[in-house]
């Protein structure tokens, strides 16, 4: 599945969690999100957020996110 683009909800604590996913002009609404992991880049320094969420078609997907 090839996603296009990633629509994030900020919560009340500024924590932004992915709330739909684009395939094309497709919007498709993550159901849940299933766990979060952070991971630290070592060769850029960079940390990102790995999101494995479900899907409102049924699929999951994981998201990749950077932190800024």
């Amino acid at each position: 599945m090839e996603i296009d683009r990633v629509e994030y909800y900020s919560g009340y604590r500024g924590e932004e969690k992915p709330r739909a996913v684009y395939l094309g002009e497709e919007r498709i609404e993550v159901v849940k999100v299933i766990s979060v992991r952070r991971i630290l880049d070592r060769l850029s320094g960079q940390q990102k957020e790995v999101f494995e969420c479900l899907l409102a078609n049924g699929e999951t997907v994981k998201i990749e996110k950077e932190s800024e």
